[in-house]
């Protein structure tokens, strides 16, 4: 009779732990986006894919065809034409190894972030290894003079994963910050001041430019930072939003006329 007793107590506390655990809530796992200041792993990102449409494919010497879809209309063409010219022109400065590629255009973005000294990114579903990006971007800041240093809009690219990426983007504050992750150490790379800028809300050209092991950054068509990194190792590229600032929306970037050129 005891151990039947004694059979049926850890009946009831096996039953009762059963019930206990599926009334438990669930908590979601995540890894961290590494932060631009501290080396605290915050939560992951979960975002949706902005779209990547190929519009031309170009050479040095010839006008370039149509490879898209046939809606392509003109605007796109002379975008494409307009782009290709700037890519020859870097290549004539010594800036790129070369100007042969493919231009896509990108979907126009808006997002925001809201996490002092954190940055958030949206991947484009492409990873180009050498490549011209460049968007017209807008920005506004909750909190201007919360952490201007902190918050601002640029690019994601040779991402793999929170622990291996770089990220480039202008503070609102005029200087146009790098920053690499590799295998969790965040290093600050080179920086330069691009000039004045309303912290509160205001809008300037980016366009990153990544060659090989050379990375060179122009805010409003102007040569910002041009440094050497050896540890590009290939990756996701997307939009990158560093928040100066808890409250609110912290920063908001939207990202416009976006124009890709992946080099061959």
């Amino acid at each position: 009779m005891k151990t039947t007793g004694t059979l049926k107590f850890i009946l009831f506390c096996l039953i009762v732990f059963s019930l206990m655990a599926a009334c438990a809530p669930v908590t979601a796992s995540s890894t961290g986006t590494p932060p631009i200041v501290t080396t605290t792993l915050p939560e992951i990102i979960n975002s949706s894919t902005p779209e990547v449409t190929p519009v031309e494919e170009k050479t040095e010497t010839t006008a370039p065809v149509s490879r898209a879809t046939p809606d392509i209309n003109i605007t796109a063409t002379a975008q494409a034409v307009s782009m290709q010219v700037d890519m020859k022109k870097l290549a004539d400065e010594k800036l790129v190894s070369s100007s042969t590629g493919q231009y896509y255009t990108v979907q126009n973005f808006s997002g925001e972030w809201a996490k002092l000294s954190y940055y958030h990114w949206w991947p484009l579903n492409r990873k180009p290894t050498n490549f011209a990006i460049r968007a017209d971007v807008t920005w506004e800041s909750a909190m201007p003079n919360a952490n201007p240093s902190k918050a601002g809009c640029g690019f994601v690219f040779h991402e793999n994963g929170p622990d291996n990426l770089h990220i480039t983007y202008l503070s609102t504050d005029g200087y146009v910050r790098n920053h690499r992750t590799d295998k969790r150490v965040v290093t600050d790379l080179k920086a330069n001041w691009a000039g004045k800028f309303d912290m509160t809300s205001d809008s300037a050209q980016i366009m990153l430019v990544v060659d090989y092991q050379w990375i060179t950054v122009f805010v409003n068509g102007k040569q910002i930072v041009r440094f050497q990194d050896d540890r590009l190792n290939g990756g996701g590229l997307a939009y990158a939003i560093a928040s100066g600032s808890n409250n609110d929306f912290g920063t908001r970037c939207t990202f416009e006329n976006v124009e890709l050129w992946e080099f061959n």
